[in-house]
């Protein structure tokens, strides 16, 4: 069997003072040691995910490859999702959500020999579109099921449990933090929406998951949303 440590976390790209919030955001990374980490709102122009990345593995001694999705159409100059492994990355590919450009990302994993896909996602965040919601998680259902590996998707959903969006992602998936209490996940400051998620899929088994990065350092958040760990396990015989 293999265990892993998953992180997702909605960076808010450079905004709120971002060169402050840096070395809160290192730091609390640092300190979980994750292989796999799922970044939303990952500044494109400045290569924030690579730069991440760069002082992840300056902090930690384990090098984390990194790779992107940018939003479709001008939006993409600015903003995207991300993930970065410090295990090799077998392949990647993008899936267009609409709704403003938003996209998803999918990488292939090779965690010590066993193979995952990975989902990264930034879902619509109008409270009007929920309709428009649900129709980007059946798509993501639809092309992570083709996987036909042990499969997890995370991100920043903006939907709440119990909304059509995630009752659509409640069959093939389910949450990693099932009876772990969480008040909320956005705004980090008043938490009181649960937005933010680890799904994961058959063959993925869940030791144990918490929130991370969920408190201010000398009066200051290291983003607008806390993060999410989790630490999971599959094995080769499941892939």
């Amino acid at each position: 069997m293999t265990e892993f440590t998953v992180v997702s976390l909605n960076l808010r790209g450079i905004h709120d003072s971002w060169l402050r919030r840096e070395p809160l955001v290192v730091h609390g990374l640092a300190e979980i040691h994750p292989d796999i980490i799922c970044l939303q709102e990952a500044a494109t122009w400045c290569l924030q995910a690579r730069w991440l990345g760069w002082r992840l593995s300056r902090a930690t001694g384990h090098r984390y490859h990194a790779v992107q999705a940018r939003k479709r159409g001008w939006r993409g100059l600015f903003e995207g999702v991300a993930i970065l492994s410090r295990h090799p990355l077998v392949e990647h590919r993008a899936l267009g959500l609409g709704a403003e450009g938003r996209v998803a990302l999918r990488a292939g994993v090779r965690v010590e020999g066993c193979p995952l896909v990975v989902g990264n996602a930034h879902l619509d965040h109008h409270s009007s579109s929920g309709d428009a919601r649900q129709r980007q998680a059946q798509a993501l259902v639809r092309w992570l099921e083709n996987a036909r590996v042990p499969a997890l998707l995370a991100g920043d959903l903006n939907d709440v449990p119990g909304s059509p969006a995630l009752q659509t992602f409640a069959g093939p998936f389910r949450s990693a933090h099932e009876g772990v209490e969480l008040v909320g996940t956005a705004p980090a400051w008043d938490r009181h929406r649960v937005i933010d998620y680890i799904l994961v899929g058959e063959g993925v088994e869940v030791i144990d998951a918490g929130t991370c990065l969920d408190a201010p350092i000398a009066g200051r958040w290291p983003s607008d949303h806390i993060g999410l760990w989790a630490r999971l396990r599959t094995s080769p015989q499941e892939a």
